[in-house]
């Protein structure tokens, strides 16, 4: 009954549900921002190609299920395309039919569509928010004890006077709740003084350690500066798993979603200037395998004593999902607001320049902005097509 959940099967299932779980509320976000200003949508399409199932309702918008489930869009009033970009035929013919045509996107003030716009990546982030605290709550955080069980020597901590068998309990005025939580407070504050509560013999010691500059392979194909103050954990430390309270998981969802973000724009950055490679850009084919592997983790047997049963496989492979889906959908919103022209980003500054200049671009400096971005778009995906073509080749060739 199960056997395709062990199959190269549950990672296309897995990829579809997920990109078009993520991309379906980008759109939504941009939908309801529309309707919140009064744009009429003409279209909202769940996939791509042809047109499997469609329903207009009783605003004019037609809903329709398309042949290719790997996203969506929603087209406004006056769109020349999915990307939003502006018909100037359509639109003089609608400026000479309407004087003030308000259900039109781009006869809006600038401020509605800048937040329109924004919309988009923003339902991405607010759904990364909650997707993150609903794993903190359901799953928690495995953590391993703050304990200290090694002082390198020569290292801050030992002038700062560490010992083995320390229980760092508060950073500054950040409580420390594992050991990762110490090393992430520590890597980006290299050269800067850190005050220390630790807990020794049931007494609190205070101490001060300043972090020192080293070079740490990023794992993106680069290096980056990083912070450290040479100790190790301890061997006889425990695992505890951190759960927040309902109360507190708003705010778990918004630190992992910050996380990520910052994860995913330090790559960025490395990569314009250089520092870092572009194997590590992934198409369909290398965000698939990665879905595959984890949804097949899932759901697999790990070495267990007995079979586990169908509702821990799904209990498991729901979980997987939305991981994923919160890492994808915080990669989206954040790709989304590049500033591009053809992506969300690519609008914004097209806004901001028309606030500042009081008129928006020419028609030819826009559309020359969203062939260079279509191009750019285009250079991407081929070299994620590229990674992934070479991923194919090493696994079976």
């Amino acid at each position: 009954m199960l056997d395709w959940l062990g199959s190269g099967t549950l990672s296309i299932f897995a990829f579809i549900l997920v990109m078009g779980f993520v991309v379906i509320i980008h759109e939504l976000g941009h939908y309801w921002a529309g309707r919140m200003c009064g744009v009429h949508a003409d279209a909202f399409s769940m996939g791509f190609g042809p047109t499997l199932f469609s329903r207009t309702d009783r605003l004019g918008t037609v809903w329709k299920v398309s042949a290719l489930p790997l996203g969506g869009f929603v087209q406004f009033r006056g769109d020349a395309n999915a990307a939003s970009a502006p018909d100037y035929e359509t639109l003089e013919e609608l400026r000479r039919e309407h004087p003030d045509p308000d259900s039109v996107l781009h006869f809006k003030p600038v401020g509605q569509r800048a937040f329109i716009v924004a919309a988009g990546p923003l339902a991405n982030f607010l759904l990364a928010i909650v997707l993150f605290a609903i794993l903190g709550v359901v799953q928690g955080e495995s953590r391993l004890e703050p304990l200290v069980g090694e002082v390198m020597e020569d290292s801050p901590a030992q002038q700062a006077g560490f010992q083995p068998g320390d229980v760092v309990v508060r950073m500054d005025n950040t409580p420390i709740e594992g050991f990762t939580d110490m090393t992430e407070y520590v890597v980006t504050r290299a050269g800067q003084p850190i005050s220390v509560t630790v807990e020794r013999n049931g007494e609190r010691v205070l101490l001060t350690v300043t972090p020192a500059r080293v070079m740490r392979d990023d794992n993106l194909g680069g290096e980056r500066p990083l912070g450290t103050i040479g100790i190790r954990s301890s061997t006889e430390a425990e695992r505890v798993i951190y759960r927040p309270a309902i109360w507190e998981a708003p705010i778990y969802g918004v630190t992992r979603t910050v996380d990520t973000t910052g994860t995913i724009v330090s790559y960025l950055s490395r990569l314009v200037t250089g520092r870092a490679s572009t194997e590590h850009i992934n198409g369909p084919v290398g965000i698939a395998t990665t879905a595959g592997q984890l949804a097949n983790l899932a759901v697999s047997d790990n070495g267990a004593a007995q079979p586990i049963g169908l509702l821990v496989r799904l209990e498991r492979l729901l979980i997987v999902m939305i991981a994923l889906s919160a890492l994808l959908s915080v990669g989206l919103g954040l790709m989304n607001l590049l500033p591009i022209p053809v992506l969300d980003g690519g609008h914004l500054v097209y806004y901001a320049y028309e606030a500042i200049a009081k008129r928006p671009p020419s028609p030819s400096v826009q559309e020359l902005g969203f062939r260079l971005g279509l191009g750019f778009i285009l250079a991407m995906f081929v070299v994620a097509t590229w990674n992934d073509l070479s991923y194919l080749r090493g696994q079976f060739l």
